[in-house]
């Protein structure tokens, strides 16, 4: 049996394909599709009626020929309507980007006139403007600096060359900036830093010579039987403060100048620091010597005011002598002695010189003033000598 022509699939297609162009052009029944497919669902009708397969045949590959097509044009609106898109996007990012770089570049000339007219705050807000919208820009980062530099605002340029640093690490002349701030304040640990994290030699060098070196304890610490000789060395030459209490000699060090005799019976916590020209301080180095198995503390006792109690004592006496003599001076342990032939009473740590040993005495008369300073920075009661040396 012949398979009969199936008017429901007919049906089922046409109304399919109309399904398809309202819902890609969101044309609700008014499309010319739409109108075709009604119209051969009536003329489907007739012909069931009728039943005249042939002339349908002929009729049906007349109207087919439109449903053929349509998808093409379909596709061209679609890339029409694209092209219109991607046109549009890249006119609104050209134009976005255009209007991003003019609104820039007028901010940066205001901030290069507030600067060309010392108006620093006014020139620091253009070029923070400016960073709000590109952080890393080296160039607004290096007009910040001057800035800073110009209106002397350490703080600010600071963290602006610590930004730039970490950005450009091999900034030779940022890490020069930096450097004379951190001179400025004083910040020898910053100092150290920027060192302990240079990024090549060249930038090391230039820093090293800023570097403040730490002392070396020669004797091993730890407990002897006998009295030891201490002594204390620097690398670099720097001088050498000391403590034997543990306290710190930042603040109440003595100056190094010669070996330190660690007597028996006693317990010294020593402290060594360097100090540079600047006045800059390393680090420490610190060693405990416990001299005798019952050994105790010992430090002189400074009384009620602050002074040491006692005066030091010099040798010889007061006198006139006829060949000359060296001049002696009892220094307790954890003490230093400070000398001078022409302050009197006047002398103190700061001003006079540190006994190192034996003074030889001058001709003709002379008067010695000599104190004495503890390891808490108190200092005793000038003792003055009079000396008369006649040669023969």
């Amino acid at each position: 049996m012949k398979d009969e022509f199936n008017y429901k699939n007919m049906e089922n297609e046409l109304l399919h394909a109309v399904w398809e162009e309202e819902t890609i052009q969101g044309i609700q029944g008014e499309s010319i599709l739409y109108q075709q497919a009604v119209a051969n669902q009536k003329g489907m009708s007739k012909i069931k009626e009728q039943g005249n397969y042939e002339d349908y045949e002929e009729d049906y590959e007349e109207a087919d020929e439109p449903f053929q097509k349509q998808p093409g044009k379909l596709a061209i609106a679609l890339l029409t309507s694209t092209a219109v898109f991607a046109g549009l996007a890249f006119f609104m990012q050209t134009f976005s980007t255009d209007y991003v770089y003019a609104k820039h570049e007028a901010e940066y000339q205001n901030c290069l006139v507030q600067m060309t007219q010392k108006a620093y705050p006014n020139a620091l807000a253009s070029v923070d403007l400016l960073l709000k919208d590109d952080t890393d820009n080296l160039a607004y980062l290096a007009l910040k600096n001057t800035i800073c530099e110009e209106s002397n605002d350490l703080k600010a340029q600071k963290e602006t060359l610590k930004k730039i640093i970490s950005l450009d690490a091999d900034n030779y002349q940022a890490y020069e900036q930096l450097l004379a701030i951190y001179l400025e304040k004083e910040n020898q640990k910053g100092i150290e830093r920027l060192a302990q994290d240079a990024p090549n030699s060249a930038i090391a060098a230039m820093l090293s010579e800023y570097l403040v070196g730490t002392p070396y304890l020669v004797l091993t610490p730890g407990v002897y039987d006998a009295g030891q000789t201490l002594s204390i060395t620097s690398e670099r030459g720097e001088d050498i403060y000391y403590t034997l209490d543990g306290s710190s000699p930042e603040k109440n060090g003595i100056r190094y100048a010669s070996p330190i005799t660690l007597e028996q019976g006693y317990i010294y916590s020593v402290r060594a620091i360097c100090q540079n020209e600047r006045g800059a301080y390393g680090d420490e180095a610190v060693g405990d010597y416990q001299i005798g198995l019952n050994a105790v503390n010992y430090l002189p006792e400074p009384d009620s005011t602050g002074t040491m109690a006692g005066a030091p004592q010099v040798y010889p006496q007061s006198g006139t002598y006829t060949t000359q003599q060296q001049i002696t001076i009892d220094v307790p342990i954890g003490c230093q002695a400070y000398y001078s032939w022409s302050l009197g009473t006047a002398l103190t740590p700061q001003n006079g010189t540190l006994y190192t040993g034996g003074i030889t005495m001058p001709e003709g008369s002379s008067v010695l003033s000599v104190i004495l300073t503890d390891a808490n920075g108190s200092s005793s009661d000038v003792t003055q000598v009079s000396y008369t040396y006649q040669a023969n």
